[in-house]
């Protein structure tokens, strides 16, 4: 289906910002760390987008890479 839904969780400990997870209907699942700053949430989501954005979800490849790849630079 390829829609987002994001949420705010406090469930994560605060060096977790954020992850992605895709559901069984195509859906990206989009949870963001509530403990933290707006900034950093706002960075978070740019972090999970580019991941998204990327493909990463369907590459078979180090996730340590991936990440790297993830970096959003602020223009």
């Amino acid at each position: 289906m390829d829609s987002m839904i994001v949420r705010k969780t406090n469930l994560f400990p605060v060096e977790v910002l954020g992850i992605t997870v895709l559901d069984q209907n195509g859906d990206y699942n989009v949870y963001l760390n509530d403990k933290l700053s707006y900034d950093a949430q706002a960075e978070a989501f740019r972090h999970e987008i580019e991941h998204i954005k990327q493909g990463h979800f369907f590459r078979w490849e180090d996730v340590a890479f991936l990440e790297e790849q993830a970096e959003y630079e602020v223009v």
